[in-house]
């Protein structure tokens, strides 16, 4: 299968999307502990919003310098 490399430009745009999704599954996980949902849903949101955050701002903070 053949796949088109991304510019950086849609990198970029992909990278805020990630990021925006990784904020929105933070908030997620924190009304689901206000709220007393299920804690394991609420950790398994707050982690993997942080890790999907955390690799979104590393590589945007990457790509800039380059």
């Amino acid at each position: 299968m053949h796949t088109v490399p991304l510019g950086p430009r849609r990198t970029r745009v992909s990278l805020y999307l990630g990021l925006v999704l990784a904020v929105i599954m933070i908030v997620v996980g924190i009304v689901a502990i206000a709220v007393n949902g299920p804690l394991w849903f609420a950790l398994v949101m707050l982690i993997a919003g942080a890790i999907i955050a955390g690799i979104a701002v590393v590589r945007l903070v990457l790509l800039r310098r380059t």
